[in-house]
């Protein structure tokens, strides 16, 4: 195998791929970034056990240098990356990197909550604008920028995908629905994909009142319901349950 660098998914769930699996057990370098979305460290060591090699975790400051690049330039090194590796600005940097560098590259891909979240909220795709993100309140900084994209994407008729803040720690939905509270409704996503998954749509005051699972969270603003979107809310998901 020619020395290359590898940018692998890790999809909503921490659900590797058997094309990501074969791949890791030849890689001489593992590592994994979580600062996009927690990831269990027992989920990491059952990794592990089953490539046979191990995994180090590193932070944004050490994904945004030179550090892999440089590794790959010796060694046949993977990062392992939550999601799909691509959704992500900063990895997509780190490909162009690699090509100045003349370092061969793969992308293993992976599922996104760019695709889950509208589709298990019965929400169609294409009718969705521009993402919007919250963070976790700051001393003198609390940008409404979000809050525009949002009404934006309501004038036009398009649902609003809204991701979650996950440092200094996950945002809770209902200090995020606190930040939302001048919207309608929303459906409220909690860790897709695990088994312990929540799903919950209403009326954002209703919503404050429940149980709406466990971090990490994201949410959605619909925009005017198509008959079948309200259908499928109402029917499979239920209204405020």
């Amino acid at each position: 195998m020619n020395i290359m660098f590898y940018l692998i998914g890790t999809g909503i769930a921490f659900d590797i791929t058997l094309s990501a699996l074969e791949t890791l057990k030849k890689c001489d370098e593992i590592y994994i970034e979580m600062y996009t979305n927690p990831i269990k460290g027992s989920d990491v060591e059952t990794l592990q056990k089953r490539i046979g090699k191990p995994i180090a975790a590193i932070g944004r400051e050490k994904v945004e240098s030179s550090f892999l690049i440089k590794r790959a330039g010796q060694a046949n090194v993977a990062l392992l990356a939550s999601g799909d590796p691509l959704t992500a600005t900063t990895h997509v940097t780190l490909l162009l990197e690699a090509k100045e560098n003349k370092i061969e590259t793969r992308v293993i891909h992976n599922s996104s909550i760019y695709t889950a979240a509208p589709g298990k909220a019965g929400l169609q795709i294409y009718r969705f604008g521009k993402t919007a993100t919250l963070v976790n309140p700051r001393q003198a900084y609390k940008p409404t920028s979000s809050l525009d994209v949002i009404r934006k994407n309501l004038d036009n008729d398009m649902h609003t995908l809204v991701l979650l803040d996950t440092e200094p720690q996950p945002m809770e939905a209902k200090a995020a629905l606190d930040m939302l509270s001048c919207f309608d409704s929303a459906v409220v996503l909690s860790r897709l994909g695990e088994e312990d998954e929540r799903i919950s749509y209403g009326r954002i005051e209703e919503l404050k009142k429940k149980d709406l699972g466990k971090p990490p969270f994201c949410i959605i603003v619909p925009a005017k319901l198509h008959v079948v979107e309200k259908e499928y809310l109402d029917a499979i998901i239920g209204k405020g349950k």
